[in-house]
């Protein structure tokens, strides 16, 4: 797909976002409310459902919606409780990136491996319009990368045509979009194009491997992946455990 095309879907999807975040706000859709049906928002908006998908995504993860399984999308009620790591410090936002990225590499790595047993034409066509968003990312804010990183991951889930893999990354959504915050905002604005690029090009073994079927090609380009990051996380606490002092 060309960066033209998927630049104007990404486009597109913010529009979404700010129309539903906006009936939100004023009240038009309350607490609990259960959201239109997608087709019904694709058809309203004029969008295809992967624009529609990635700004239900996006306003999952901000924490205003949520996902019912083989019910839909409703409104955040006040009292939703989420899987959640408590935040105080620098040192406990890198303690807690690295705390989730162990389990991510446990979960992830098994549903990648599901992903690539289990593709269809349809959700191997959605990883690819995740993998191309997020391509053409270019001067994109830091949340911006860090949300199509996670929706990339998401369609993954997706894939393993088992809800609980997708159920498990939209609750940790918040946590996971931590993770990648860090990880982004480590790269100076210098070298931010060549990051993306890296991240692109191991974007793109995982999904090479899912699209001939190779299970363990899958979880091993995901593995590397995640565990660069992990090992970078514990170098970071390493260098701020006062046990080094003593």
């Amino acid at each position: 797909m060309k960066a033209s095309l998927a630049t104007r879907r990404a486009n597109l999807a913010e529009t979404v976002i700010q129309a539903l975040a906006a009936r939100i706000e004023n009240g038009i859709w309350g607490p609990g409310q259960k959201l239109p049906s997608e087709q019904a928002l694709c058809k309203e908006f004029g969008v295809s459902r992967p624009v529609v998908r990635e700004a239900v995504a996006s306003l999952r993860l901000g924490g205003r919606l949520v996902a019912r399984q083989g019910v839909g999308v409703f409104v955040v009620e006040q009292d939703v409780k989420r899987i959640g790591f408590a935040i105080e410090t620098v040192v406990d936002d890198v303690r807690a990136a690295a705390q989730i990225l162990e389990l991510r590499l446990g979960v992830e790595s098994e549903s990648v491996a599901r992903a690539a047993e289990r593709r269809s034409p349809a959700s191997m066509a959605d990883i690819t319009e995740a993998y191309d968003q997020f391509n053409a990312l270019g001067d994109a804010s830091l949340e911006a990368e860090a949300a199509a990183d996670f929706a990339f991951h998401l369609a993954i889930a997706r894939a393993t045509n088992n809800p609980h893999f997708t159920h498990l990354l939209e609750a940790l959504g918040p946590d996971i979009i931590l993770d990648l915050n860090l990880k982004h905002s480590q790269v100076n604005s210098k070298n931010r194009q060549a990051h993306i690029k890296k991240i692109a090009r191991e974007h793109g073994a995982i999904v090479s491997a899912i699209s001939m079927g190779d299970a363990a090609g899958a979880r091993t380009a995901l593995q590397k992946h995640l565990l660069e990051s992990h090992l970078r996380y514990q170098r970071l606490l390493q260098g701020n455990d006062p046990r080094r002092d003593a």
